[in-house]
């Protein structure tokens, strides 16, 4: 049966590491395997020879796991820097041109080189919406480099935020979901409306603050999207992570509709995941794998 393509999404954490393995077939999203693994290292930045020998170990297990060779792999947002910038509709090189002026701020936040990158995110009448993100460019450089040796090829280094929206987008869903992903070292907000991402915002959690005061920033940070968006106010909020006891207490503070990542109906062709109960338990990694 021919496939069209074939990609792996990683979606590396400080707990563990999860894959998804998804084909296109035509218009069709398939999820061919699943796999997760412990992360022995607990971290997703790899500084030493050690631990990238380390995780280079993993990620041959991976490929001997799942048959794709070519990746999608995640970049925490908690290493990344994003900006929100809407230009007139323009022609293609005036716009790649203003992009690259705005691209110059990010000189006043990294103290050494970075690499940077754009997406559009949507076009209005007279306003193309871009998100803007620069990442250090020696955390690239070394996830290329594991990657390499650990005998993939690399299709895209990604973002969560844009991997989550993705989801979404593909799923078809129509509504304001706030996605809280909630990590070991620090949690992100992700705002989506329509499918298209709208906002992120990165949190501690909750280590150097109180968990009181870290809804209260989660609240700011939903208010200012109502004040920005003038718009619809949020219908459902989405907790990824391995926090699932949190959910009534997000449910019942927010007084919003709130739903764990695997209770999500998942809408995508699954052809084998073994013994996960639900796909949408990869959310991030899934997203990956769709950039391909």
């Amino acid at each position: 049966m021919f496939f069209k393509s074939s990609y792996l999404g990683i979606d590396i954490r400080a707990d563990n590491i999860r894959v998804a393995h998804l084909v296109k077939r035509g218009n069709k999203n398939i999820i061919k395997g699943l796999y997760e693994i412990e992360n022995p290292l607990g971290t997703t930045v790899f500084k030493t020879q050690q631990e990238q020998f380390a995780i280079k170990q993993v990620l041959a297990e991976i490929k001997q796991r799942l048959s794709s060779n070519s990746v999608v792999i995640g970049v925490s947002s908690n290493y990344a820097a994003f900006r929100y910038v809407n230009f007139p509709l323009l022609n293609k090189k005036e716009l790649k041109e203003a992009i690259f002026w705005e691209m110059q701020e990010f000189d006043t936040i990294f103290s050494d080189e970075y690499i940077s990158d754009y997406e559009i995110l949507e076009e209005q009448k007279n306003i193309c919406r871009v998100l803007l993100v620069a990442v250090p460019k020696n955390l690239i450089m070394t996830y290329t480099k594991i990657l390499t040796e650990a005998g993939f090829n690399i299709r895209a280094i990604d973002v969560y935020p844009l991997a989550n929206a993705r989801v979404l987008k593909t799923e078809k869903k129509t509504d304001v979901s706030a996605i809280i992903d909630l990590g070991v070292t620090h949690s992100e907000i992700t705002i989506v409306e329509n499918g298209i991402l709208i906002l992120n915002r990165n949190l501690d959690f909750p280590s150097n603050i109180s968990f009181e005061n870290f809804l209260q920033e989660i609240s700011r940070i939903f208010n200012f999207y109502f004040l920005q968006s003038k718009k619809s106010p949020i219908d459902k909020i989405i907790l990824l992570g391995k926090n699932s006891a949190l959910k009534e207490v997000f449910r019942n503070y927010f007084k919003i509709d709130t739903y764990l990542g695997n209770e999500l109906e998942c809408n995508f062709i699954v052809e084998n995941h073994s013994n996960i109960e639900n796909p949408m338990d990869f959310f991030s990694a899934i997203g990956f794998g769709l950039r391909g």
